[in-house]
């Protein structure tokens, strides 16, 4: 009667193997972590983008809640704006910081019927600071006012 050692009849996998399928699931880990890092930069890019339109929106909505008067008397060079946040936007105040909002007034007509073109940009940075990638974004909005009353707007990124 011939007997069988008891390893020689079951299976098991080599150190090589154990080995590789550690190392393609370390890949695969690694590759999850980028992709959640990447995702929330992307969000933090989109909630600024918001805040952005949020603060241009503002900035038109005064313009055209004024007067000729008051319209009549901006400078027609570059000037800072001071950002007011919307009490309903005070849970993210913090998100207010680093933006900064710039006007500029064109006179397109004079004479009888005067129109001016005001257009707001608002610029901020993001990106990676510790890593030094640094990028500056910017989005603008513009309104046509004249004596007669608000004429058109458009905004454009």
């Amino acid at each position: 009667m011939l007997h069988k050692s008891p390893a020689s009849g079951k299976e098991a996998f080599t150190l090589v193997e154990v080995m590789v399928a550690a190392g393609v699931m370390i890949a695969g880990i690694v590759g999850m972590i980028q992709v959640v890092v990447s995702g929330s930069q992307m969000l933090d890019l989109a909630r600024k983008q918001t805040v952005a339109m949020q603060i241009l929106q503002n900035e038109i909505g005064k313009v055209h809640i004024s007067d000729w008067t008051a319209v009549s008397v901006y400078s027609t060079s570059t000037t800072p704006t001071n950002i007011t946040i919307d009490p309903s936007f005070q849970s993210s105040i913090s998100s207010f910081q680093g933006f900064t909002c710039t006007r500029l007034v064109e006179n397109i007509t004079t004479g009888a019927n005067p129109k001016k073109k005001v257009t707001f940009t608002v610029t901020w940075q993001a990106g990676n600071v510790g890593r030094s990638y640094v990028r500056t974004y910017t989005r603008s909005s513009s309104t046509y006012v004249t004596q007669n009353g608000l004429y058109v707007s458009y905004r454009r990124s």
